[in-house]
């Protein structure tokens, strides 16, 4: 069953992490603009049905999905929260194979099938989202997937599974590439406040001061 933190507050955001079920314990994020109430969620990976009743049950009216990047474990709850709320998901253009593809690579790496998104607008670049009352910056991270991103907001930033706490994202999975992601890493440390909080798509939270210590030493 999936599992509620504590929420954070950045700002006018409050942000909620609910971690899914095993084995991947993906980090999905519900962001919620403290004066409108919308919410915005990103990289539901599964668990649709208990997703949706953990956000009805924080109140606030949905507004939209955005995912770092397509496969499976990242987005097996977004059907689900779609027929609920009647919400589109967003994703980065470099990323649509990756999306279409998330159902095969289910099964393949766990036997089991998943609904993909119902429908899915791609932007291209690295726009700003303005989404349920949220201004979020996209910086395209392509590495663990050529479409991979992160949003960036005052005070926090997600990376998805480009970049975790002490560890990187795989690339041996189709269309990674372990050039782009170092490349993806530093750009992404070099642009962003030491006192920034990272959170992962995976695993726990941490500065990019304590990222840019040990990426000096890996690089």
């Amino acid at each position: 069953m999936t599992a509620s933190h504590a929420p954070m507050t950045f700002g006018d955001i409050e942000l909620t992490v609910i971690v899914t079920n095993p084995p991947w314990y993906e980090n999905c994020y519900v962001l919620r603009h403290r004066p409108s109430h919308q919410v915005v969620i990103v990289d539901p990976g599964g668990d649709g049905a208990h997703l949706v009743q953990q956000i009805r049950d924080m109140g606030g009216t949905p507004a939209g999905i955005l995912l770092t990047h397509g496969h499976f474990d990242h987005l097996g709850g977004v059907a689900s929260l779609q027929d609920a709320f009647a919400i589109r998901c967003q994703a980065h253009a470099d990323e649509r194979i990756v999306i279409e593809r998330a159902g095969p690579l289910a099964a393949m790496m766990t036997g089991e099938s998943i609904d993909v998104p119902r429908y899915c607008d791609y932007f291209s670049a690295e726009p700003v989202l303005d989404i349920g009352g949220m201004s979020l910056r996209v910086l395209h991270t392509p590495g663990h997937t050529p479409g991979g991103v992160c949003f960036c907001a005052d005070g926090f930033v997600l990376t998805g599974d480009t970049l975790f706490e002490h560890g990187v994202g795989r690339t041996d999975l189709p269309g990674g590439d372990g050039r782009k992601r170092a490349s993806s890493i530093t750009r992404l440390l070099g642009e962003l406040d030491e006192a920034t909080t990272l959170f992962a798509g995976h695993g726990p939270s941490w500065t990019v001061g304590e990222a840019r210590g040990w990426w000096q030493m890996m690089v």
